[in-house]
């Protein structure tokens, strides 16, 4: 299955400024499991992660301490890609524009989501150009303005990709032929995932709406999340999770006169966890499983203090966010955020996906040992593997049992979709 939600839930972190730390507290161990191998620089062995497990109404808990810093699971990742899709002024299907998602099919083909061009391209496994689906406009099987937003498996050897703007999931068989679209419920209109079988992993679209009336701070206003039918009928609710956090200005009267998000806010994340659904909120290390029905039946909590950020840390992103403006347009966007609020504390992580093999992996907000993102894998039961390290600047789409496949700028700003070597034994 593809892995859309990590354009919606992964923050950017690269060349941002300082992020979390965790203070590890003490714990009282009901139970202590061992992890996995992990290593730490050159030298591998056997490094015990202790977790207690414990039942709650039928809701299994899964309380984990930090991995030791500088620890990662004895995995591999290539040094390079095994395949790079991408190149620049070809005027071909490899010159690629605003993608935002990739996923392999079943015969080793890659569908890349081609926002630019309204498409769906599909490339063969040696990344020579196999077919190109979709196109701009409103009829089947046609996207609108930056769209399609993701693509992914269905059942029964299709292919799904979302087109947010006219409210509906469009399917395409392995040939590319429009079967038919599925129209979305609302308020469940933003896909966030896809279940097995075909139900539909959704939450409300978030953000600042026009009649929001307050007063002038920091805003997290509630989504409702939920899973949908294969029709697109809700099927179970998920409750209502707070959204992404704004800084939201608002007129004296009350009505609101703009904001926008916090540099540094939390949010709440979402990816199918094998047949659950996982939904985290970054404002504490947390993530809770729901199954298809709505009932909770895991949550994965790791123990650890937040730092906050200092007025002086969000003047330092802001000051490298405008450092490529004008002089004057510069000045102008500093001073729009001089006032910003400080948020009380970093997000506890910066995304959450799942990878094929039933593996959820949570990617670290901060890793000061690291030059990549850092994730932490968390197996089928919700117990902690270790830390793995993925590619400098390359954004994840997708985590095979084999390899990673996800997005990254050349030097040259040129969009490549690329596939990484993964091996899960140790070297």
């Amino acid at each position: 299955m593809s892995i859309w939600r990590s354009m919606r839930n992964q923050q950017d972190n690269e060349g941002g400024p300082p992020m979390t730390r965790t203070t590890p507290r003490t714990l009282l161990p009901v139970l202590v499991l061992l992890g996995t191998a992990c290593e730490t620089g050159e030298d591998s062995s056997d490094e015990a992660l202790h977790a207690t497990v414990r039942d709650s109404a039928g809701v299994t808990i899964v309380d984990t301490e930090p991995p030791p810093l500088g620890t990662r699971l004895a995995w591999q990742i290539g040094t390079q890609p095994s395949l790079s899709i991408g190149a620049i002024d070809s005027g071909e299907a490899d010159q690629l524009f605003r993608v935002t998602d990739a996923t392999r099919l079943s015969d080793g083909r890659i569908a890349i989501a081609n926002s630019g061009s309204n498409e769906i391209r599909v490339f063969n496994p040696d990344g020579s150009h196999a077919a190109t689906w979709g196109g701009r406009g409103e009829g089947p099987g046609e996207f609108t303005s930056y769209s399609p937003t993701a693509v992914a498996l269905w059942p029964g050897d299709s292919i799904a990709a979302p087109n947010p703007w006219g409210g509906r999931l469009s399917l395409f068989d392995a040939n590319g032929n429009h079967g038919r679209d599925v129209r979305l419920s609302p308020p469940l209109m933003d896909i966030v995932d896809l279940l097995p079988g075909g139900r539909i992993f959704a939450k409300a679209s978030s953000g600042l709406r026009p009649d929001a009336t307050g007063s002038s701070g920091l805003v997290r206003i509630g989504d409702e999340w939920g899973i949908l039918a294969a029709d697109g009928t809700q099927q179970a609710s998920l409750g209502e999770h707070p959204g992404v956090e704004w800084w939201a200005i608002f007129d004296s009267d009350g009505s609101i006169q703009g904001g926008r998000p916090h540099p540094y806010g939390r949010s709440t994340m979402g990816a199918v966890w094998g047949d659950l659904v996982a939904v985290g909120d970054s404002e504490r290390y947390e993530i809770r499983a729901f199954s298809a029905d709505g009932t909770l039946v895991r949550i994965v909590r790791r123990e650890g203090e937040l730092d906050g950020p200092s007025r002086a840390d969000l003047d330092a992103y802001h000051a490298r966010r405008y450092a490529d403006m004008p002089d004057e347009e510069r000045t102008q966007a500093l001073d729009q955020v001089r006032d910003m609020p400080l948020v009380e504390t970093y997000p506890a992580f910066a995304a959450i996906m799942s990878d094929r093999a039933g593996y959820l992996w949570v990617r670290e907000y901060w890793a000061p040992d690291a030059e990549g993102p850092v994730w932490a894998v968390f197996d089928p039961d919700g117990q902690l593997q270790g830390l793995v390290e993925t590619p400098s600047g390359l954004r994840l789409f997708e985590i095979g049992d084999d390899y990673l496949l996800g997005w990254a700028y050349d030097e040259l700003q040129v969009e490549h979709v690329q596939i990484w070597p993964l091996s899960r034994t140790p070297a």
